[in-house]
C-alpha cells in the first residue's frame, strides 16, 4: 500500500527529502495558464490529488516503477522508476483544450537550471496542496470510473505505439 501520509507541509518548506526507504515526487504546477482549471493527479489506479493555478503536490511513496497520469480535458502518462531516498518532479503544464485546459505531464531533468529555479521559487513560496488518507480514499472510490477509463486509455495508446514520458531513476534532485 502507498503510503498518503506525508502530502502535506505545514507551511511552505522548500524541498523536503523523503522518509527512510520512501522516494517522493512533486508534482509542480508554475504556469498560471488555466488558472482555474483543476488538474487530478493519480498513481495507477489511486488518486493521490488535485489542483489549480501555480501549486504543488507532494507525493511520497515506496521506490520502484509507478504510472503517473492526470487528467483534465485530457489525460497525460508518465512512466516513473522511482529509487528509495531520492527526490523527483513532474511538470504539470496547462495545454489550451477545446473546452478547457488540457494537461501534459512533463518529467523534470534536474539539470535543467532554470526549470528546477521556478520549482524551488514555488515550492519555497507556499504549502503543498494535502489531503486526508480519508480524503484519498473517498474520492478513490468515486472516481472509480474515470480511473478505469483512464487506464483503459492507457493500455489503448501504447496498443497503438504511443509512448509515455519516463522519468528515469537517475533524474532525481541533488542539492
Amino acid at each position: 500500500m502507498l503510503f498518503f501520509g506525508a502530502l502535506s507541509l505545514s507551511s511552505a518548506q522548500g524541498i523536503k527529502p523523503p522518509a527512510e526507504g520512501k522516494a517522493v515526487v512533486y508534482f509542480t504546477r508554475v504556469s498560471s495558464m488555466g488558472f482555474a482549471i483543476n488538474f487530478s493527479y493519480f498513481d495507477k489506479d489511486k488518486f493521490i490529488g488535485k489542483f489549480n493555478g501555480p501549486k504543488y503536490l507532494r507525493y511520497e511513496c515506496e521506490p520502484g516503477e509507478h504510472l503517473f497520469w492526470a487528467t483534465s480535458e485530457n489525460r497525460d502518462f508518465v512512466v516513473a522508476e522511482l529509487e528509495a531516498g531520492k527526490i523527483y518532479f513532474i511538470e504539470a503544464v496547462p495545454k489550451m483544450g477545446a473546452i478547457k485546459a488540457g494537461v501534459q505531464l512533463i518529467p523534470v531533468n534536474p539539470t535543467d537550471a532554470k526549470k528546477i529555479a521556478k520549482i524551488e521559487k514555488l515550492l519555497n513560496k507556499k504549502p503543498s496542496e494535502s489531503f486526508s488518507n480519508s480524503e484519498l480514499e473517498s474520492e478513490t472510490k468515486i472516481l472509480q470510473e474515470k480511473i478505469s477509463s483512464g487506464l483503459a486509455k492507457y493500455e489503448e495508446e501504447q496498443a497503438k505505439g504511443k509512448k509515455a514520458e519516463r522519468l528515469e531513476k537517475t533524474m532525481f534532485y541533488a542539492r
